[in-house]
């Protein structure tokens, strides 16, 4: 249960997610608390990325400033 990894794949267009029970309740806060064109924005920003190290920074950074 990735929150950041969620929102890409919200972002990307997928509108079903599966995961462990335990992962739901923090996921759908992040989910509700997101704005989906942030998440759009941010996807197109790490898919300029070539560094899975930038990338979780640029995620990590875009869920902070969501709240």
């Amino acid at each position: 249960g990735d929150p950041g990894g969620a929102i890409l794949l919200l972002a990307m267009g997928y509108d079903a997610l599966s995961m462990n029970a335990a992962n739901l309740p923090r996921i759908k806060s992040v989910i509700r608390g997101i704005d989906m064109d942030m998440a759009r924005g941010l996807l197109a920003e790490v898919l300029t990325q070539d560094s899975p190290h930038v990338i979780r920074s640029c995620v990590e950074l875009a869920l902070r400033k969501a709240g």
